[in-house]
């Protein structure tokens, strides 16, 4: 069985399990955090120094690119969803101004793109969001909320702050544990992915049974997330990509590759969010049901990974 279909597998497995037996799967759920800081801790202890290096040769798109995921692109999505669909612009709000997730190195490993750029959108939001979401939904949402800023912003910086230092921690002082680590983590992230979905969608479980078109809105709602996101990351990196000159036509082709691939990775570092965070988060201060669409956002995010590696490999290594 090849990467993909073990991991779509896995992933939908997981899934039904939390749906038809949320009360085993419930088990799994008070360790939800424990569990993302463990993913996390996996996809860090693989970047290595010359990544971190690379990924800040140009600051200025970073900065640009981080500018437009943590303030802009959520303001824009909750002002449109406000006007469409008032209830759910609270979770489009705190969906949309989480961080790059940690995982998004796995699905540029995964299917075969470059993450230098990611590594950068990575350090940067994931620094930032702790001071900037809280104030940005205190401010927008406040008056409707009693919102406790700190323990939002103590919640944010443990969650986030915590694998990196375990994964500077491990390389630095035990080499072989992070070769170990490294080498297997496909399949212990494939473990961990299986106890988060469990536990997320145990919580969320009664609404498959009681509100049915609430949770394929929800999804199409997901999805549509997840298309707006990339489609933003891919362009904009598109934008702000470095034009190399081109004297031959095999220089010609090697940029319009380069260029694509650093268009995916802009796709990536959008659209692969921290959005079992943001369940937790939301469901932490604003109730389960403000919870529900960044659970249901899993269903695109590994959707998502087995088409971009088709794409991927049909694309940038055309026959």
């Amino acid at each position: 069985m090849n990467t993909s279909a073990l991991l779509f597998l896995i992933v939908m497995i997981s899934m039904a399990i939390g749906v038809f037996l949320p009360q085993f799967s419930k088990l799994f759920a008070p360790y939800l955090l424990i569990w993302l800081g463990a993913l996390l801790f996996l996809n860090l202890i693989q970047l290595e120094a010359s990544d971190l290096v690379s990924a800040f040769a140009c600051a200025k798109n970073i900065v640009l690119l981080s500018l437009i995921k943590l303030v802009v692109l959520p303001l824009v999505l909750y002002a449109s969803t406000l006007v469409i669909y008032p209830s759910l612009a609270l979770s489009v709000l705190l969906l949309s101004g989480i961080s790059t997730g940690l995982g998004a190195p796995f699905v540029a490993n995964f299917i075969g793109s470059n993450f230098t750029l990611i590594v950068g959108l990575i350090i940067v939001t994931s620094l930032a969001v702790p001071f900037v979401l809280p104030p940005i939904v205190h401010l927008l949402v406040g008056s409707h909320f009693s919102i406790p800023l700190t323990q939002m912003i103590v919640l944010l910086a443990a969650a986030l702050f915590t694998p990196f230092l375990a994964g500077w921690v491990t390389k630095r002082f035990s080499t072989k544990a992070a070769d170990y680590v490294s080498e297997n983590s496909l399949y212990f992230s494939i473990v961990l992915i299986m106890f988060i979905n469990m536990g997320v969608f145990s919580k969320i479980s009664v609404y498959f049974f009681e509100s049915p078109l609430f949770v394929i809105e929800m999804t199409l709602l997901a999805f549509l997330l997840f298309g707006v996101y990339g489609t933003v990351g891919y362009t904009l990196t598109l934008v702000v990509s470095r034009e190399k000159k081109s004297v031959t036509d095999d220089s010609k082709s090697n940029t319009k590759e380069s260029k694509r691939t650093a268009a995916t990775e802009g796709l990536i570092a959008m659209a692969y969010v921290n959005n079992i965070l943001v369940a937790v988060f939301a469901e932490q201060f604003f109730g389960i049901q403000s919870a529900v669409l960044p659970a249901l956002y899993n269903i695109p995010y590994y959707i998502g990974i087995i088409i971009l590696k088709k794409l991927y490999s049909v694309q940038v290594h055309p026959r």
